[in-house]
C-alpha cells in the first residue's frame, strides 16, 4: 500500500511537526527504521521513538472517514472488474444500512438481487486488492462496534480497522515517513479510534539506565 504526502523539495528544509512532546525536523525524518515489520523507530532529540504502523495508519483513516461526512461522496477508484459479494440475509441487512454512509467514504456498492451486492469502486486510501473481503470484514467490524457506537462512527473505525496498513507489511523509507507526516497532521495522533496506544517515547535517560550509565 502507498501512502502519499506532500514533501519539501530537493534542497529545502521541511518544518518541524510538533504535537504534544513529539517533534520531527528535516533531519530526523530521513532515518527510519522498520522493526519486524510492525514498527516504526526514530531517533528523536530526546531519544527514541516507536510507532505501530497499523494503528497509526488506523488514525489517519478513521479522521479522514469521519471528515468525508460533510461531502457528497468520497474520492474513489474504479475496479476494472466489479466484484459481485453473496452476502447472508443478516450481512445484507446491514450492508443496506450502511451503503449511504459507505458512498461518503467512497464505496460505490449497488444491490443486485437477493442478498447480493456488486463492489463497483473502492476508496482511494485502500488500493485495490481484495474488494471482497475488505467488505466482508467491514461487516463483521461493524457488526461488532455498532453496540457502543453511532452507525457514522462504528462504520469509520470498521473502515480505518479493516483498510490501513497491515502488521507484518514491509515499508519503504518514504512510506514510514510519510506514514508519520499524515499522523502527526491528525487532531489525535497518540491513540487509534479504539483507544490504543499508536507512539512511545523512550527518553535517552532512560535507555542510558537500562545500560547502567
Amino acid at each position: 500500500m502507498t501512502l502519499e504526502a506532500q514533501r519539501p523539495a530537493a534542497g529545502t528544509s521541511a518544518p518541524v511537526r510538533s504535537k504534544g512532546t513529539f517533534q520531527i525536523s528535516s533531519e530526523e525524518m530521513a532515518s527510519f527504521w522498520q522493526l519486524h515489520n510492525r514498527y516504526i523507530l526514530s531517533q528523536i532529540k530526546s531519544g527514541l521513538t516507536i510507532i505501530d504502523q497499523h494503528v497509526a495508519h488506523e488514525r489517519i483513516l478513521y479522521e479522514r472517514a469521519m471528515a468525508s461526512r460533510e461531502k457528497q461522496a468520497g474520492l474513489s477508484q474504479q475496479l476494472l472488474f466489479p466484484q459481485t459479494v453473496q452476502l447472508s440475509h443478516e450481512d445484507y441487512l446491514v450492508v443496506t444500512e450502511i451503503m449511504p454512509y459507505l458512498e461518503k467514504i467512497g464505496f460505490g456498492l449497488k444491490e443486485f438481487g437477493k442478498n447480493t451486492v456488486v463492489i463497483e469502486s473502492v476508496p482511494v486510501e485502500t488500493g485495490i486488492n481484495n474488494e471482497k473481503g475488505l467488505l466482508l470484514e467491514m461487516i463483521d467490524e461493524y457488526k461488532n462496534l455498532r453496540t457502543d457506537n453511532e452507525v457514522w462512527e462504528a462504520v469509520a473505525k470498521a473502515f480505518a480497522c479493516k483498510s490501513a496498513i497491515k502488521s507484518g507489511e514491509s515499508l519503504t523509507v518514504m512510506e514510514m515517513a510519510n506514514l508519520i507526516d499524515q499522523l502527526f497532521a491528525t487532531k489525535e495522533p497518540y491513540f487509534c479510534p479504539h483507544g490504543r496506544p499508536i507512539v512511545i517515547n523512550l527518553p535517552l535517560e532512560e535507555i542510558d539506565k537500562r545500560f547502567g550509565r
